[in-house]
């Protein structure tokens, strides 16, 4: 049986969550000045496919990004790319812990063993339970994988959080 943080606590009122959010916007500012494109990042979709080329340039592969996921940048990134889909689909942040059997619970300032643990906040509808959400860690180490479940070639892009790209593209005409 796996692991769950209290169950009788929302993953929209984790007491983890609050703090995290509130680090990651006060670091914003700092975090976009960084990445040396401080103008970027005004949270529009396409701003996304900005940050992808930018991850992809730090990190070799998934491996890489696994190990620096609790680095300034990728936490950083981990946020940004959650406030994109928050503004465009009104999701809301979440965290819910997870652990397999005998792995201790992690939290979001706590190191932990990536190894079947879920330990990064995500986003998603209002009201529902984490099984749904957006992972936006999750997507950064996606960025790296080649193939997909069934083992066909796949190349995962950030934009694909929002779902149908040209969606964006019309409601900007």
């Amino acid at each position: 049986m796996a692991g769950r943080a209290d169950p009788g606590v929302a993953p929209q009122t984790h007491p983890d969550l609050p703090a995290w959010l509130t680090e990651r916007v006060q670091s914003f500012e700092h975090w976009a000045e960084a990445t040396g494109t401080p103008e970027t990042w005004d949270f529009s979709p396409q701003s996304l496919d900005t940050l992808e080329g930018l991850i992809r340039s730090r990190c070799n592969g998934d491996t890489e990004s696994l190990a620096a996921r609790r680095d300034a940048f990728l936490q950083g990134a981990c946020w940004y790319i959650g406030e994109v889909v928050c503004r465009a689909q009104g999701a809301v942040w979440k965290f819910e812990p997870f652990a397999v059997k005998g792995a201790e619970l992690p939290s979001l300032f706590g190191e932990a063993d990536p190894s079947g643990v879920v330990d990064d906040p995500c986003v998603g509808v209002p009201g529902e339970d984490t099984e749904e959400a957006i992972y936006p860690m999750g997507a950064v180490h996606g960025l790296f994988s080649t193939e997909d479940e069934l083992g066909n070639p796949t190349t995962q892009r950030l934009s694909d959080l929002l779902g149908d790209s040209d969606e964006y593209d019309e409601e900007e005409q």
